[in-house]
């Protein structure tokens, strides 16, 4: 029953993923031709990287997130697990309402002082439309920041299906704006902003959605109109310093893991020409989707190994991700040169070299995704931090090198196949096979008779503690990406 039941929710995860992707394709690859058409392809770099940074600081939210999600999956056990959920929410917003209005401020003296465009060696006919365009959408995404907990609310509640579809909006909404503005005759960078104003519409639907599924807001603040919901006076509430203290290794181990991911962008737009950031823009916008369908996938594995560390569906959860990651390689290195054709009407393509680096880059971050979602608890975060910071530091030299060794756009995939192999999959693998290993011994120990020597005392085996993990025992925690 255990076995069929993952297996369903894998296939169902999966598969509904793979079902809005050629629509999720078709608007991004539609939107990426009339950008193309209306702003040339050396613009079209810069354009996509000022519209999909706020896919590189979703740790703005100082990880917290994650406890959000945690507190509302648990807020039905009891009238005091609700509260404590509510006034969560309702703290966590005040704090990411000041973190965004203090970034807008730094966010706005930089752009006027010219440095965006400086940091991004941007030519000097894009230099002020990108200063402008990048303050507006980074404005926009801090500003949204408490919105943003409408998403992590969705999770608790067991709504991923509705995000995968709602998921489809922030596309549609890109596409719509390009297209009227192109036609309009705006300057380049102005069609960067369609993603941003698609994501704070996509915020909206889903706060919209939390609120009916939750009975109150996602930040709480209506939380006194629902029974159970009021801490009694006198009550001790959940701390500031607590609050932050529990999402510091998610915070970490996101920066490094989406900063890892975006980093070649970075790369090539300060050490690379704007015809191979474009290259690889284009081709990291085909691989984007068809990763997130592996990573969908993973994501049904994390309350299973929060609830046990069975080492027979550790083993089964790497086969069947892995081999997820073949697929998805096999069919990126068919069709990720003819749609690029395709969509650009012929003036860009990704070299083979690039396709293949993105290609084998699928398997191995595929590989990883098991030990991603089984170590979860706050020892957990604090391996993916190191593993994820580590890679970070060594990629980006790695790649640097590359552009200057001649490698061009695949200069950054190869960098990541490297250090995602070597830092993350093997250390990853090491660190789980000592956990599955150790909840084996303990469900041994567990089955000893009653006279057993001392020392083979009954343990949990489903219980993360010292013995087993070497770290505290923790309660276990949920980390999000947006796939969109």
């Amino acid at each position: 029953m255990a076995e069929r039941s993952w297996v369903s929710a894998f296939v169902r995860t999966a598969g509904l993923r793979i079902a809005v992707l050629p629509v999720a394709a078709a608007l991004t690859l539609t939107s990426a031709a009339f950008t193309m058409h209306f702003a040339g392809a050396a613009a079209f770099g810069f354009i996509v990287l000022v519209a999909q940074l706020r896919m590189a600081v979703p740790f703005a939210d100082l990880g917290l997130g994650a406890a959000v999600s945690r507190a509302v999956a648990r807020a039905g056990e009891s009238s005091a697990a609700r509260r404590e959920a509510v006034e969560l929410r309702r703290r966590t917003a005040r704090l990411l309402t000041v973190v965004g209005l203090m970034g807008s401020v730094l966010v706005v003296v930089v752009g006027r002082e010219g440095l965006w465009s400086w940091a991004f060696g941007a030519p000097a006919e894009l230099s002020g439309q990108l200063d402008a365009a990048m303050t507006i959408s980074l404005v926009m995404f801090l500003l949204t920041l408490p919105l943003g907990l409408a998403e992590r609310v969705l999770i608790g509640q067991d709504r991923a299906d509705l995000l995968v579809l709602l998921g489809l909006v922030p596309a549609a909404i890109n596409l719509a704006y390009v297209i009227l503005a192109g036609s309009a005759g705006v300057s380049p960078m102005w069609l960067a902003l369609g993603l941003p104003l698609g994501m704070v519409v996509f915020l909206l639907l889903c706060r919209s959605a939390a609120a009916r599924s939750g009975g109150t807001s996602p930040e709480g603040r209506d939380a006194g109109t629902v029974a159970g919901s009021e801490y009694p006076k006198g009550a001790a509430r959940p701390s500031m310093g607590s609050i932050l203290y529990g999402g510091l290794p998610v915070l970490i181990a996101s920066a490094g893991m989406v900063l890892l991911e975006q980093h070649g962008r970075f790369v090539l737009a300060t050490a690379a020409t704007a015809e191979q950031l474009s290259e690889y823009s284009l081709a990291l916008q085909l691989y984007m989707p068809i990763y997130s369908v592996t990573y969908m996938a993973g994501i049904v594995f994390w309350p299973r190994f929060s609830r046990g560390l069975d080492r027979g569906l550790w083993i089964r959860a790497n086969a069947a991700l892995t081999g997820l990651g073949l697929a998805a390689a096999v069919g990126y290195l068919l069709l990720a040169r003819p749609v690029s054709r395709l969509v650009s009407g012929g003036e860009l393509q990704p070299s083979w070299m690039l396709t293949a680096a993105m290609a084998i880059l699928l398997v191995a971050q595929s590989a990883h995704l098991t030990q991603i979602n089984l170590l979860t608890d706050r020892s957990g975060f604090t391996w993916q931090a190191l593993m994820s910071c580590t890679a970070l530091a060594c990629a980006v030299p790695l790649s640097v090198l590359g552009v200057h060794h001649g490698l061009g756009a695949a200069a950054p995939p190869m960098a990541m196949i490297a250090v995602v192999v070597t830092l993350q999959v093997l250390p990853g693998a090491l660190v789980a096979a000592r956990r599955t290993g150790a909840a084996v011994r303990s469900l041994g120990e567990a089955a000893a008779p009653p006279d057993a020597p001392a020392g083979l005392t009954p343990a949990n085996a489903f219980t993360n503690t010292d013995e087993d993990t070497g770290g505290d025992a923790v309660d276990v925690t949920v980390m999000t990406r947006s796939t969109r």
